[in-house]
Formats: structure tokens, sequence, C-alpha cells
């Protein structure tokens, strides 16, 4: 059971939103098995039945908690304003954007990460799978228009990839592994990806 439609408004009120970002905070440092129901009401300040009542059950919980946040996460907004940019513009400014979505959703990425090969219950990279979505059909239109040469889908994938390498890097270095900003990373990363790309 997603949020999306009807089921938005049955998890939008306080209560809801108190135990997801509880919930979140939890599945995020401990893992999702190890993460109780019991723990995410004691620290929510609420009885572990309204846990049960608000999202029937504790896999449920995860399934909405991650896509409320991948929800709200605004990732549409990553094109924004680039219509009338070069191509280059274009991914400078994307993939700015990109990674601070990155870091505003780092709770989000290292309840991901915590995922076992064994849970495939669960979607994992939900919010990596939007944002190669979103970038696919922006590079469809590129490719139509002539502007970049390349699969849509693996440019898709590879940009994230990259990305998502660096950010994984520097979550599990604990942000040690080296003292380059992200911002230059991200250029570097970004100018390797056009010089592959532009026609």
């Amino acid at each position: 059971m997603g949020i999306k439609g009807d089921n938005n408004m049955k998890y939008n009120n306080d209560t809801s939103k108190k135990i997801m970002k509880v919930a979140l905070k939890l599945f995020s440092e401990q893992g999702y098995y190890p993460t109780t129901t019991k723990q995410i009401a004691e620290e929510a300040d609420v009885n572990e039945l309204t846990i049960f009542r608000h999202f029937g059950s504790k896999s449920n919980l995860f399934q909405v908690t991650t896509e409320y946040y991948v929800l709200d996460s605004k990732i549409d907004s990553i094109l924004k304003n680039t219509e009338d940019l070069n191509f280059e513009e274009a991914m400078f400014v994307i993939t700015n954007r990109i990674y601070k979505l990155l870091i505003q959703n780092t709770k989000l990425y290292k309840v991901q990460m915590k995922l076992s090969d064994n849970e495939k219950d669960f979607v994992k990279l939900k919010l990596s799978r939007k944002i190669i979505s979103i970038l696919k059909d922006y590079f469809e239109v590129l490719k139509e228009n002539n502007k970049i040469k390349g699969e849509p889908y693996i440019m898709a994938v590879t940009l994230i990839n990259s990305l998502l390498g660096a950010f994984t890097i520097e979550i599990l270095g604990d942000y040690t592994v080296s003292n380059i900003k992200w911002e230059e990373l991200v250029e570097e990363h970004t100018k390797q990806f056009v010089s592959l790309y532009k026609i």
C-alpha cells in the first residue's frame, strides 16, 4: 500500500507524520528488522496500538514511510527552469540539484542501504528509480532534438550511478574519504558525463 491518491489523505495527519519521522530515523540507524514497533512507539510518544491503527503492520509502515519521503523530496523540481539552457549548463544545474536531494535524504538512503538481499519484499532505492525515470524522459527529448548522442536510459542510469557512488563513498567513509568538496566532485562527474554525450 502506497500513499498515492486517496491513501495520501489517510497518512496526512500529525500522528502519522510523527510516527513516520521516528520510523525513518530508527530504520536508518538500526535497519528494518532490528527496529521494533515498540521502539518507534516509545520514541514517537504514542501507544504501540496507534501504529497498527494508522499503518496496519510494521512492513506497511516501512513502505508508506519510504514512499512518503520520496514524494516529499519534490524530485520533479530537478528539471525546473532548465529548458532554456544548453546541455552542458543544464547538466550542471541538474546534477547539483540531484546531489542536494541525496544529501537531504541521507536518512532515507541509509534505510535503503541497510536492507539485506533477502528483503525482496521491499522496493529498494525508490528515490534513485524516480530520478532515473525523470532523467530518461528528459534525455529522450534532447535526443529527439539532436542535442545529445547516446541511449537515454543508459545515460540516466550512468549519471545516477556516478553521483550515487560518490555519495555512498562519502556516507560509508563518514565524510572522511577525501577533503574535496561535494560541489567539486559533482562538477567533475558532470564534465565527464557531458563530454561523453554532447554533440
